[in-house]
């Protein structure tokens, strides 16, 4: 006969094993929901902060590229290799645009040239740079030097169509590709210290900065359009160099940094040959000034190159003694990357 007793631990176990209720049920999925929604809040805010981390770090990083790019080259603008005689200053401004020898040999002589804040393109720049390929209101710059780099020994070695300078402590010759041509024969004639080695040669480089509305062009322009880059144009900062292709000279685009937006330039003038520039500077020197600038002021206002969500910019920023730009009530956030620049070579002849 079975006892009370032994029926107790059955119908515990019993109890244990039964099932969960209805409520109980849909009180664990609403935790449960209640906890995937806040992860995944979290997850949206970390990844929104670690985006908006990203474009800060590669605004930060393309601002100080481009300053970067702008300083070595106004250091080095005015090299001229071995030449160390005073360099004859031209009468006119050069036109930037041009590749024959003699106009190049003259523009030499003017390390630095600039544009202030032009509305259009002015002629004759605007020979080789389009107007769409500017943003108006942003200063353009031409530098002039010799190449820092390789030097070519002989004149056999040269490219065809690339402009050079054979150069000695008290000479200079600038001829435009190889030398032994009956078009040009005996352009590179200076020597060696020697008296029988030839000279080295030296590239020519011009280079022209610029500030552009777009990066990459559509597909089959040949200036920025609304099209550019995807339909959604990013302002650039861009060059133009003296180059060769097919045996001629001729100016290639490169673009530099994305995201920049404006570039304003302020000139400081020796005005007492000792190699300093006097104060204040000044944005537009006059021909007789451009031989005189001994440094720079360089601003550069650089921009992400994606808006960010809720962003509204309200500030104003300095661009130097051009004063300030702003606010542009957009979605972009922006950061001015301004110092003072020397021009190294000028200057150094002077001191």
């Amino acid at each position: 006969m079975t006892t009370s007793a032994s029926l107790r631990p059955l119908s515990s176990m019993r109890r244990r094993q039964a099932g969960m209720s209805l409520v109980e049920l849909m009180v664990a999925i609403a935790i449960g929901l209640f906890l995937l929604a806040g992860i995944t809040v979290l997850i949206s805010q970390q990844s929104s902060a670690r985006a908006e981390l990203d474009k800060s770090a590669r605004q930060i990083e393309s601002g100080r590229y481009a300053f970067t790019l702008l300083q070595d080259e106004i250091e080095h603008a005015g090299y001229y290799g071995q030449y160390g005689s005073a360099m004859t200053a031209p009468t006119a401004l050069p036109n930037p645009c041009a590749t024959d020898k003699d106009s190049l040999d003259k523009a030499l002589g003017l390390p630095l040239q600039g544009y202030d804040a032009p509305a259009t393109v002015p002629a004759p720049l605007s020979g080789c740079l389009a107007d769409a390929d500017h943003v108006p209101g942003t200063d353009i710059l031409v530098t002039r030097r010799l190449d820092t780099g390789d030097i070519l020994a002989t004149p056999a070695n040269a490219v065809p169509g690339q402009a050079y300078v054979q150069t000695t402590p008290s000479s200079k010759v600038t001829g435009i590709g190889p030398d032994a041509t009956p078009a040009t024969p005996g352009t590179y004639t200076l020597l060696q210290k020697n008296g029988t080695t030839p000279a080295g040669l030296w590239r020519y480089v011009q280079s022209i900065y610029f500030v552009s509305p777009c990066n990459k062009y559509a597909a089959g322009a040949t200036t920025c359009t609304a099209a550019a880059d995807g339909g959604k144009p990013v302002p650039t900062l861009k060059r133009l160099d003296l180059s060769a292709a097919g045996g001629v000279p001729v100016f290639v685009m490169t673009p530099l940094v994305n995201g920049i937006q404006d570039l304003q330039l302020d000139y400081g003038i020796d005005g007492l040959n000792t190699g300093s520039p006097a104060v204040p500077f000044v944005t537009a020197p006059g021909l007789a000034d451009w031989p005189n600038v001994m440094a720079m002021q360089v601003s550069l206002l650089a921009r992400n190159t994606e808006p960010s969500m809720g962003q509204s910019d309200k500030k104003t920023y300095s661009m130097g003694m051009a004063g300030t730009v702003g606010p542009f009530s957009d979605g972009y956030k922006r950061h001015v990357y301004t110092g003072t620049v020397r021009v190294i070579n000028p200057s150094s002849r002077r001191e």
